[in-house]
């Protein structure tokens, strides 16, 4: 009984409890640079991944306008709006890249804020979603939180020990290797993870003072340089001086950089083989010397003399030269110096000469031959010299300096001949100008002269014919009244009179019309008279060159 209790109570709350299943989930991850520089871009990704199968998704990027400018876009409608499907039961992952264009300094976060995702299944996924937050700078606010650490951590040369201990703030260390120690390892290790190194790893000694150097630049730009002198031991070094400096010869030959057309042997010196160079063309043998610097120079060995000189190539196209000093003076010339990749030679040139023209005189390494060469500083090339070159450039020289000095005066004096037309035109010009104007006052006095007499004669001749026309002899019948019908005048005698005083009148109108015309007409005369006087002073102003003085003097005095 006891048990079908307990089997009926299990079914009764098998019935009470709903069964659950557990959804598919996922993520949607957002991610970017954690900075950006004011006006240039930045790109954010967002994923949605999940386990199981994805189906459908429906996605909205969100970001704030102000702080950035979507430029590009890979979603399905090129903005911020994500939405798509899946064909098979294969994909379940979707990525998405937006690119935009930082507009101002200030912090701002992208996220999707809004989101459905469907499985496969068509059942509804379980999303967890993430932001980014984004510190957009300007280029100087970028710059000021650079590091400006430039320490090293750590410095070291295998199975060395430094003198004196490491510390980041001793910056020189010297070791001590035996003479059979060709190759040295230096390790470096930076105090901070931003900043750059270079100069450690492996490198090869030679006896004597080796010299390198650590250089650590932070990420800020400012640097510190951390230098190593690795003496090898030399039982018996060989020095030497030349050029008041003093050098060591090397004993090891790759240590030494072997020059072009020298082949290799050996020579004694103190007892000693050393390695060097013999060129059957110049005669010269070239061994390896080291500065007190670390520094290796190749030298030439004069055995007879016991002598050393430091050697120097200088190259062209098809010339190798090694320059010596000027043997004797050429007449045109002065000695002076010349710097040639980084060496001081002496040179000649000319005399009172700023050109580029410049001797120098040297061995050719390939022939052995000396001679001069003319050097084109601008091109650092070398030609070989000869009189006709030099009676070449002197002859154009001179012809140069011709067209200059005869350019020159021809300048002058067409410069001297407009100032002379300068100097008289206003003269002359100013004396014809007066007597124009002159002349002019004299023609507008005549027409003001010959305006007012024709007005004042039309005026006068008005009045008269108004007088004579208008005027009426006194009559009889008015004295004597009582005569009226007694005597009348003749109709006849009246109408001649009248006519007479028209005629009179006409006659007098036709002289004055006369009378004008006439002065009109010399008016006129006056005119062109002026005209002509004044073409006649523009001819002779501006032609000063054919003037001839005595012929019009004399044409004066005619």
């Amino acid at each position: 009984m006891k048990h079908l209790k307990k089997i009926i109570f299990t079914l009764i709350v098998l019935i009470g409890v709903p069964i659950t299943t557990h959804a598919a989930s996922g993520t949607i991850s957002v991610s970017s640079s954690s900075s950006a520089v004011v006006g240039n871009t930045i790109t954010v990704t967002v994923k949605l991944s999940s386990s199981s199968a994805l189906g459908s998704w429906d996605m909205d990027l969100s970001y704030n306008s102000s702080y950035l400018k979507l430029t590009s876009s890979s979603a399905e409608n090129g903005g911020t709006y994500m939405v798509g499907y899946a064909s098979n039961g294969s994909t379940y992952s979707k990525t998405y890249t937006f690119r935009f264009q930082v507009l101002k300094s200030g912090s701002t976060t992208v996220g999707v804020n809004s989101y459905l995702v469907y499985g496969f299944d068509e059942s509804q996924m379980s999303i967890s979603s993430s932001t980014k937050t984004i510190r957009l700078m300007t280029q100087a606010e970028l710059e000021a939180t650079y590091s400006s650490d430039n320490n090293l951590k750590a410095l070291s040369i295998d199975d060395y020990e430094l003198t004196p201990a490491f510390s980041a703030d001793t910056l020189e260390y010297t070791i001590t290797v035996p003479s059979e120690v060709t190759k040295i390892k230096i390790n470096a290790t930076k105090n901070d993870s931003t900043a750059t190194v270079s100069g450690d790893g492996e490198h090869e000694v030679n006896e004597g003072s080796n010299v390198f150097e650590i250089k650590v630049q932070a990420q800020n730009g400012s640097a510190k340089t951390y230098k190593i002198t690795v003496n090898v031991e030399d039982a018996n070094p060989i020095n030497i001086t030349t050029d008041n400096t003093s050098y060591t010869i090397v004993k090891r030959r790759d240590n030494i950089e072997a020059p072009s057309s020298y082949t290799e042997t050996t020579i004694t010196i103190d007892d000693v083989e050393i390695p060097a160079y013999y060129s059957e063309a110049s005669g010269l043998t070239l061994i390896g010397v080291k500065d007190e610097a670390g520094n290796v120079y190749l030298a030439i060995y004069y055995a007879d003399e016991n002598r050393y000189e430091i050697y120097n190539e200088n190259k062209s196209d098809q010339l190798t030269l090694y320059i010596k000093e000027i043997p004797e003076e050429k007449e045109g010339f002065v000695k002076s110096t010349i710097t040639i990749n980084d060496q001081t030679y002496e040179c000649l040139k000319l005399n009172n000469d700023t050109s580029d023209f410049i001797l120098i005189y040297a061995m050719n390494i390939l022939t052995g031959e000396e001679d001069y060469y003319i050097y084109d500083k601008e091109n650092n090339s070398y030609v070989a010299y000869n009189d006709e070159i030099m009676s070449m450039y002197v002859t154009e020289t001179e012809k140069y300096k011709q067209v200059i000095l005869y350019g020159g005066i021809g300048a002058i004096a067409i410069i001297f001949i407009l100032l002379i037309i300068c100097m008289r035109k206003p003269k002359r010009s100013k004396k014809k100008k007066k007597e124009l104007e002159k002349r002019e006052e004299q023609v507008v006095k005549i027409e003001k002269i010959d305006i007012q007499k024709q007005k004042k004669d039309e005026e006068e001749l008005e009045r008269e014919i108004e007088e004579k026309l208008s005027k009426k002899e006194p009559s009889k019948s008015s004295k004597n009244p009582t005569n009226n019908n007694k005597k009348k005048k003749n109709p006849l005698k009246t109408n001649t009179e009248v006519l007479d005083k028209v005629n009179e009148a006409t006659k007098m109108i036709e002289d004055f019309e006369k009378t004008t015309t006439l002065n009109q007409e010399d008016l006129k005369e006056v005119k062109e008279q002026n005209k002509k006087t004044t073409e006649e002073l523009e001819a002779t102003m501006y032609d000063l060159f054919k003037e001839d003085k005595p012929k019009k003097r004399k044409k004066k005095k005619k």
